[in-house]
């Protein structure tokens, strides 16, 4: 999938055939490691540790020149568009951080 010049392609998360849920979870973790400071300082930690929580069928993806350039969840509201891991969130952050994480 290629973009031409600064066009974007917009589709469904769970059509893409690129590692959406990586490249989600690297802009996930450029925009809210800020207010997840608590969790870890580390960009790569944040993104590793939240990865597992997006559910692709409720994201859209914006691919420019083969790459995921934006996301976003669109959901009806009667299902939700992420689900935490408390073993996944502990196997990144630690035993305490990532149970205080998959609380809040």
């Amino acid at each position: 999938m290629k973009s031409e010049g600064n066009k974007f392609q917009i589709v469904k998360a769970d059509e893409v055939d690129l590692d959406v849920r990586t490249q989600v979870s690297e802009i996930f973790a450029e925009g809210f490691t800020q207010w997840l400071v608590f969790f870890s300082k580390n960009k790569n930690v944040i993104a590793k540790a939240f990865a597992h929580m997006f559910i692709l069928d409720q994201f859209f993806v914006a691919i420019a020149n083969g790459k995921i350039a934006g996301v976003t969840a669109c959901t009806d509201g009667t299902k939700k568009s992420v689900r935490l891991n408390k073993k996944e969130l502990r196997k990144h952050l630690g035993f305490f951080k990532g149970s205080m994480a998959g609380i809040f």
